[in-house]
């Protein structure tokens, strides 16, 4: 029996629907059919194949790396990708090193050029330095005592009408754009309800790179890759958001602004978030 038909057997005998697992293991519908198909060099990053089959097992409860070393001849060889990564990185290190010595070359010719250039002018008196115009004392006190008559006073109107808008951004900067509360923890999946306008942006700020999954109940796929974090603007028309994160520990979360409370994550390193979304 190969490894997808054992993990789809699995899931079907749990009675765990693919619909049901995407939004539970934060792995797409079309990921998953891949996965129990059989055929794991049709993922799109098969490099990722051990991350997805860990995360599968994780949410049906099966000891992960007993399957990846019961079935580790159907998990794909990254070896080569990993040869050809270093080798065009090599090349890329030589064509820089080439460019570097070219250009410290250039700086080094010039820099000669110059030097012959000062020498002789030094000898022909070319470059002879020449005051074009002097100030008189008298002069400058003038100017400086005319630039600070020209000088206006902020008027007391002025200084009112001012603080009246200050106020109002201070007012504005503490409405909060989005209320983002805790519902409960099911397994390594926190529940959020989130209140938020039509515009509504998830931000993610990572102190290192994890596997990140995003996407929404409309089949959207915002982020689905290793990443360190960034800026998306969630569809208006979404009412769950499904996040899966690696490596959670190292990644914070934002909704418009608003940071969400990760207290109830406490150490797990993968952990799925569901944003149950209500616009105002």
């Amino acid at each position: 029996m190969k490894l997808g038909t054992y993990l789809q057997n699995k899931r079907e005998k749990s009675g765990i629907t693919l619909k049901e697992m995407e939004r539970g293991s934060g792995i797409k519908r079309s990921v998953l059919q891949i996965i129990e198909a059989g055929d794991l060099t049709l993922l799109p990053e098969p490099k990722h194949t051990r991350f997805l089959i860990r995360k599968y097992a994780d949410f049906l409860n099966l000891d992960a790396e007993q399957l990846l070393e019961r079935f580790q001849d159907e998990i794909p060889d990254t070896r080569t990708d990993n040869q050809k990564r270093n080798q065009k990185s090599n090349q890329d290190l030589q064509y820089l090193k080439k460019v570097l010595f070219g250009f410290i070359t250039m700086i080094l010719v010039l820099f000669a050029v110059w030097l012959v250039l000062l020498q002789i002018g030094s000898q022909g008196d070319i470059f002879e330095t020449k005051r074009i115009y002097e100030t008189e004392n008298e002069v400058t006190d003038l100017t400086a005592d005319k630039e600070e008559e020209e000088t206006p006073e902020e008027s007391p109107a002025e200084e009112e009408a001012e603080e009246p808008a200050e106020e109002a951004e201070e007012e504005a900067a503490e409405e909060p754009e989005a209320s983002v509360n805790f519902v409960n923890r099911e397994g390594n999946t926190l529940v959020y309800n989130v209140t938020a306008p039509e515009e509504l942006t998830l931000e993610l700020s990572g102190n290192e790179s994890s596997w990140v999954s995003l996407t929404d109940d409309l089949d959207n796929n915002y982020l689905y890759e290793e990443s360190d974090g960034g800026t998306f603007d969630i569809d208006p028309e979404a009412t769950v958001v499904n996040l899966a994160l690696g490596n959670s520990t190292s990644f914070d979360i934002s909704l418009n602004g608003t940071s969400v409370d990760n207290s109830q994550r406490g150490d797990t390193v993968t952990v799925y978030y569901q944003f149950n979304i209500t616009r105002e």
